[in-house]
């Protein structure tokens, strides 16, 4: 039943996203999660805040978001003439091997974001414990 609420909690969240976006004719990018469990894994971190941090140029120097590299929060796998990967799906891939950090080991999702935060953005890294941490990697799950 927890699980139930919290996945309603979600959905409603999203909704109020829709309409905020809708009455500023912006098209919302955030989706629902699929399960009542990635509701919950989404709930130690804020969604909404962390797609505001994905766009948010202030995570580093140089005037670039994630979405820089990631286009239309994370979905597309196109930034300009630059392939990347979408990022659906990525709380499947890490702990995983992110080869632009280290070939040979398994990392977090968390040293991935704090090594696009710190390289292409050139900002500082984040405390994997930090509620900023927490809120971005809440976005990165539910997608």
């Amino acid at each position: 039943m927890r699980k139930f609420l919290i996945y309603l909690g979600v959905v409603a969240a999203v909704a109020a996203l829709f309409v905020a976006c809708k009455k500023r004719e912006v098209a919302p990018t955030v989706e629902t999660p699929a399960t009542p469990e990635a509701a919950e894994v989404a709930m130690e971190g804020n969604v909404e805040r962390g797609l505001e941090l994905f766009r948010d140029a202030g995570l580093g120097t140089t005037g670039k978001t994630c979405e820089s590299c990631h286009p239309n929060g994370g979905t597309e796998g196109m930034a300009g003439d630059m392939p990347t990967k979408p990022l659906t799906g990525v709380k499947d891939r890490y702990p995983g091997v992110f080869k632009m950090l280290d070939p040979e080991k398994e990392v977090t999702l968390a040293e991935v974001v704090n090594f696009c935060i710190t390289n292409p953005l050139k900002g500082e890294a984040l405390a994997e414990d930090s509620q900023e941490m927490k809120d971005l990697i809440a976005y990165l799950e539910s997608l």
